[in-house]
């Protein structure tokens, strides 16, 4: 399959190419969370806030249909 896409400038082009690092920059801090939460030394009010963060950045991803 080939796909061509046109753009009309060097700006808009830049912003769709770049996906693998916005999808990267995603992952990052979807792992860095997970990590703070399962691993980090928090009390419970900041796992409560960590938790309601993940939480929001999953329904938000997996309301963009986004898997990482």
């Amino acid at each position: 399959m080939k796909i061509t896409l046109e753009f009309e400038d060097y700006e808009e082009a830049e912003f769709h190419l770049r996906g693998g690092d916005y999808f990267s920059a995603l992952h990052d801090f979807k792992n860095w969370i997970r990590s703070e939460w399962k691993h980090g030394d928090h009390d419970e009010k900041e796992y409560e806030i960590l938790n309601k963060i993940y939480e929001q950045f999953n329904e938000t991803l997996n309301d963009y249909k986004i898997d990482l």
